[in-house]
């Protein structure tokens, strides 16, 4: 199984930087997925990790997403809707919201989509600094430290790709929530 970025056993001088602290899966019961407009990437991966911890009987765990930039109440872009249909989940109920003090603060880890997501959000909280990271930590394939881009505005395929992404790192994530239960 792959550890995460923050779990490696020996961890270079650049991936300290990246890395603030060492998260124990035990310890997480409240996930924050965050992306731009909370209508594309983070309900993807809120909706594909709520499945996962489904099949596992693993319910009790609160997943959720927000956005920085939002239309409080807007529904999944086109797109992720089909994507999630596709891949047996659905985003029919999801709505917008933005992320807030308190959303940080009840979450034990915040995973988000992009550095500059990460970095705005270190920057407003930085108390919450130790427990937010890319999603891209938990890849099993290519660079930990680049961004999921952004699919706004591509056509299917573009979201098709993108879920792929959120894909990987979700199930690898899932994986290291499983070690400790």
């Amino acid at each position: 199984m792959i550890e995460p970025l923050w779990m490696k056993e020996k961890i270079t001088t650049s991936e300290k930087k990246a890395c603030k602290s060492t998260i124990s899966p035990a310890s997480v019961r409240n996930i924050l997925f965050v992306c731009t407009g909370n209508t594309c990437r983070s309900p993807l991966a809120e909706a594909f990790l709520k499945k996962l911890l489904e099949k596992n009987s693993l319910s009790d765990m609160k997943i959720g997403s927000a956005g920085l930039t939002v239309l409080p109440g807007s529904s999944a872009s086109f797109h992720s809707v089909q994507v999630a249909l596709e891949n047996s989940i659905t985003l029919e109920e999801h709505q917008a919201r933005l992320v807030t003090a308190e959303l940080i603060e009840q979450a034990d880890l915040i995973l988000v989509m992009e550095p500059g997501h990460q970095s705005h959000l270190v920057d407003r909280y930085p108390e919450a600094s130790d427990k937010i990271h890319l999603l891209r930590h938990f890849a099993r394939y290519g660079s930990q430290e680049r961004g999921i881009p952004d699919p706004y505005g591509l056509n299917l395929e573009g979201y098709r790709f993108c879920f792929e992404d959120i894909k990987e790192c979700v199930e690898s994530l899932h994986e290291w929530l499983l070690k400790a239960r």
